[in-house]
């Protein structure tokens, strides 16, 4: 078996390393510009510092903040219609969930509020894109909407191509309504494309810097936005969503280190955050940085650590706001760090907590709970449990509301299938087991994933991989281990599993240099891992 392709592997990982090393403030920049949106209106002058600094935080996803300045901004200075244009932008989470029936008729009645107010004609072109959205409260015409939105988006970006704000702001759009089932990936390059014109002139606008992470947040597009990640979070510096993005980047390339400081700053601008703004529970935006910052440690083996993290999300109580934010940190983290650590029997004990949340609101995220519990129960041999949830999965799968995204709905096919194929294998039909495993890893890599998760709780190609691995097909198991490591570099169990492989084959050239990588990535983990003495035994 030939070594070439994992050498080519070793020099891509030098590469961006290397590039790391040579950007401008790689070790978190220190000396970024000094951001300046300036969003020009027709309001009252003394307001207009303060709607450039609410512009800021939208751009960062500050929802939350903006909400309030503009809310201020309409009291000091009523006659102030792109305040309330502010206000309704804020309701709209345009890359995280759609707005629900009461988000679209608040925001529509704060639309309505510009009705007689004074406006410039690019004003009143902001607005009435926005309006073009808001112009139902029936949740399935979101995508409808949006593509609406991004038409009056189009228009008033063609008359104002002077206007940063009026290109950053369609940019925005342009990925808004990019479709998950295209691998070619054409949405998220328009958006770059027209991001990366104005980034020429605006290198630190945090909308330009923080969209062509988002643009980019795919397998094989991550490294374009590598110096765009790096900037960002010093670009930002109020915004704890700022600190946690580039780790988006950060995960896609397996630079494991720099997303656990970035997400390590997040928590701690969310827990500060928290206090000043007196909010009535945990910032919901920390508990996002918490997933990411769970992944990173378990792809490092600071399994110690990450107990600890898993010991704090228990102890948060209430967040600010219950939404699928924290519903699927909530499912996910304690998953993640069963079986990330191969404990097949901890995952099938796994309990959904807390108690207080509204769960019932949230099915595809309790799915992954019940994965979780699954794949535990089938890999332990415990079948009856396995099959007991597998059924739970169906009866969530078949309650679930017609609004739900299609991504949720996929995944939760695809741990259905998954589940299944290991009950299969355990009842002796390794044919259709494979067969099944084989089909829901396709599925999986049909979507790209959502942005709130760093990656799959447990990907479906590499549970298919671990099968291959099981039933002694070592080579294919080495194939897909390796496909695995294309879309998720330097992701562990990928890189265990990829070395076991090898030495199945005979190959020990190839394991010892899937091990030197594991050592080099773990060597400040827990080495009591499974799997991980194999990795410090063959150093000797």
């Amino acid at each position: 078996m030939s070594t070439g392709n994992f050498g080519r592997d070793k020099i891509i990982a030098g590469g961006l390393m290397a590039l790391v090393g040579i950007l401008p403030g790689a070790a978190w920049a220190t000396g970024a510009e000094s951001i300046q949106v300036r969003f020009e209106t027709s309001c009252a002058s003394e307001v207009q510092a303060e709607f450039n600094h609410a512009v800021t935080l939208l751009h960062s996803f500050e929802y939350l903040e903006s909400t309030r300045i503009f809310g201020e901004i309409i009291d000091r200075d009523p006659a102030c219609a792109m305040a309330r244009w502010g206000a309704a932008m804020s309701i709209w989470h345009p890359l995280w969930a759609p707005p629900s029936k009461a988000d679209l008729e608040k925001g529509a009645e704060i639309l309505a509020g510009t009705a007689g107010l004074n406006t410039t004609p690019r004003e009143a072109a902001f607005i009435d894109a926005l309006k073009a959205f808001y112009s139902s409260t029936e949740i399935s015409t979101n995508r409808d909407r949006a593509r609406a939105y991004e038409a009056r988006m189009s228009e008033l970006y063609a008359n104002n191509l002077d206007d940063p704000e009026a290109v950053v702001f369609y940019a925005l759009a342009v990925r808004t309504t990019a479709d998950p089932r295209d691998k070619s990936y054409a949405q998220q390059f328009k958006s770059a494309g027209i991001l990366n014109w104005v980034r020429n002139s605006h290198p630190t606008h945090p909308g330009v810097l923080h969209y062509l992470i988002h643009a980019y947040d795919s397998p094989g597009l991550a490294h374009l936005a590598l110096s765009a990640a790096i900037t960002y979070a010093d670009a930002a510096p109020d915004s704890a969503h700022a600190q946690h993005m580039p780790s988006h980047i950060f995960t896609r390339l397996g630079l494991w280190d720099m997303s656990l400081a970035s997400n390590h700053q997040a928590t701690a601008s969310a827990a500060e955050y928290t206090v000043r703004a007196k909010l009535p529970g945990y910032y919901d935006d920390g508990v996002h940085s918490m997933d990411y910052l769970m992944y990173a440690m378990l792809q490092t083996a600071r399994d110690d650590e990450a107990a600890a993290l898993l010991e704090r999300l228990g102890n948060i109580g209430k967040t600010d706001t219950e939404n699928f934010k924290v519903a699927f940190v909530y499912a996910a983290s304690p998953a993640r760090y069963a079986l990330e650590r191969r404990q097949w029997k901890q995952a099938s004990e796994l309990t959904l907590g807390p108690s207080h949340f509204q769960w019932q609101e949230f099915g595809w995220a309790r799915a992954i709970h019940h994965f979780a519990r699954g794949i535990g129960a089938a890999r332990s041999g415990q079948l009856e449990k396995a099959q007991q949830e597998w059924a739970t999965l169906r009866e969530l799968q078949e309650a679930l509301p017609g609004t739900t995204l299609p991504y949720w709905r996929e995944e939760m096919q695809v741990e259905m299938d998954a589940v299944m194929s290991w009950i299969l294998l355990a009842e002796g039909d390794a044919d259709e087991a494979l067969r099944l495993a084989s089909a829901a890893a396709d599925r999986e890599d049909a979507v790209d994933k959502h942005p709130v998760t760093p990656g799959e709780v447990l990907p479906a190609r590499e549970l298919y991989a671990d099968m291959l691995l099981e039933t002694g097909d070592y080579a294919g198991s080495l194939e897909q281990y390796r496909v695995v490591l294309q879309g998720s570099p330097n992701r562990l169990n990928a890189l265990l599993g990829a070395a076991r492989a090898a030495a199945g084959s005979g190959d020990m050239e190839f394991a010892a240099g899937y091990y030197a990588v594991v050592r080099e990535q773990t060597r400040s983990g827990n080495r009591g891992r499974m799997g991980l003495s194999q990795a410090w035994e063959a150093s000797h």
